[in-house]
């Protein structure tokens, strides 16, 4: 048992340092279930990703009068930049199908910018660095059919992310006047994978097309103090969705011994992609 424990930290500490340097959407494995009938796993994921995502809402400003009225607003959320650290505990159903939960920690990296009807860019919210919050999710894996070295399954898993950080607004029509305040996202993304799994010995490629959406709320809060010492404040609440929905994904995974396999993989759609590496000890 300390023998596969130490084998499994060794693995923790070679995904560390890696994911350091590469460049998430979550981690999804094989499409397939992996785990064996009443058999349990725990597996640790880390990965990094960047995605855009469109927020439709309603905003209001004050410019030291009051708040005027509430008005339709766009924001394109660009190359949302995300590193995520994923625990997660799986069991055997049946030989083919798995289950599993998740928890983790995930933080966000990006700048927001508000779209003017005109379809030109207006107010900018810069310097969005959240702080690591947690991210928890659940998820199946199922084998439909295997036909030698080739196996064809499907995976879903849904995961649940409140990133939040402090932002700079900086006004479209006075790039040197600047307000500070908050930005909270709180949303899920949902993944629905299938594909075939090519295994050789101790060795598996694995991949396939999967569909990719997120739903969920952002809230931009900032105030600042102008020239002539006016409090202006904007406020602006939103429902954030992807900006396509469809890709493909590729990964390789390889057992360490009887219990312990590692992997790596990459995703891709037109608007978001992610790398991905983690670690999985079976145990009964």
């Amino acid at each position: 048992m300390s023998k596969r424990i130490a084998m499994l930290a060794g693995v923790v500490v070679v995904v560390s340092l890696f994911s350091s340097v590469t460049l998430a959407l979550p981690p999804m494995g094989p499409p397939k279930a992996m785990i064996g009938q009443d058999q349990w796993t725990l597996g640790l994921g880390f990965s990094r990703s960047e995605m855009d995502l469109e927020a439709h809402g309603v905003g209001r400003e004050d410019q030291g009068a009051g708040f005027a009225a509430p008005a339709l607003d766009k924001h394109q959320i660009e190359s949302l930049t995300t590193n995520m650290v994923l625990v997660s505990l799986g069991f055997g159903v049946s030989d083919s199908w798995d289950a599993f939960v998740s928890v983790g920690g995930a933080d966000a990296e990006d700048e927001i910018t508000e779209e003017l009807a005109s379809g030109a860019d207006g107010n900018k919210y810069t310097g969005l660095d959240g702080s690591f919050e947690i991210c928890y999710g659940i998820g199946t894996r199922m084998t439909f059919w295997e036909d030698g070295d080739v196996t064809w399954g499907a995976l879903a898993q849904i995961l649940w992310q409140n990133p939040d950080g402090s932002i700079d607004l900086r006004a479209a029509n006075d790039p040197t006047f600047q307000l500070t305040g908050d930005a909270e996202l709180d949303f899920w993304e949902l993944q629905i994978a299938a594909g075939p799994t090519w295994e050789q010995g101790d060795f598996r490629v694995y991949g396939g097309p999967f569909l990719h959406i997120v739903d969920g709320d952002i809230d931009l809060d900032a105030t600042g103090v102008d020239a002539f010492a006016a409090t202006w404040q904007v406020e602006s609440s939103g429902e954030i969705s992807e900006a396509s929905q469809f890709g493909g994904y590729a990964g390789a995974q390889w057992d360490i011994d009887e219990s312990t396999s590692a992997n790596v993989e990459i995703q891709f759609t037109a608007d978001a992609w992610a790398v991905a590496l983690g670690a999985i000890w079976r145990f009964e």
